[in-house]
């Protein structure tokens, strides 16, 4: 038996994630494939300058680019972080695993970390806030990363 093994090309990935409910524009597959490809999240802005050095031949305004950002937000798609380092909101999709970041100070990269902590407290919450029901939690660690610490 033999099997022959083909990337996938980015219609393909976006056809088998894409969100049902959420018309397909070419913009918004645009923008999906940038936070589809990004690693970490990403800004409104450099979704839009990485949108317009892929594609120079479309005119997109940061207008439309947060506009369908907020349609994906609505629907569920992506997750909006507004950490405390950053000018601007940074952008993810929401079906990546649930992460909290550490922030680098100086050079301003997000890491992921690998441990959410809201499991240990959790209990400690429900005693002293009885009836708060938990619908979303963030968590930001500030420091310098590795590279910047040794310079």
């Amino acid at each position: 038996m033999s099997c022959k093994i083909h990337a996938e090309s980015y219609n393909e990935i976006i056809e088998r994630n894409w969100p049902a409910g959420i018309k397909k524009t070419r913009q918004r597959m645009d923008i999906f494939e940038i936070l589809y490809a990004s690693e970490n999240p990403i800004s409104a802005n450099d979704i839009f300058v990485a949108i317009t050095r892929s594609h120079p031949q479309e005119m997109y305004a940061i207008s439309t680019i947060y506009r369908n950002l907020l349609a994906f937000e609505k629907a569920g798609v992506i997750t909006k972080h507004v950490l405390s380092t950053e000018d601007n909101a940074v952008y993810e999709l929401s079906s990546r695993r649930h992460h909290h970041y550490a922030v680098c100070l100086l050079c301003h990269k997000k890491f992921p970390i690998n441990a959410c902590p809201l499991h240990i407290i959790e209990e400690d919450i429900d005693n002293s806030l009885p009836g708060f029901e938990i619908t979303g939690h963030t968590l930001e660690v500030y420091g310098y990363c590795k590279d910047c610490k040794s310079e």
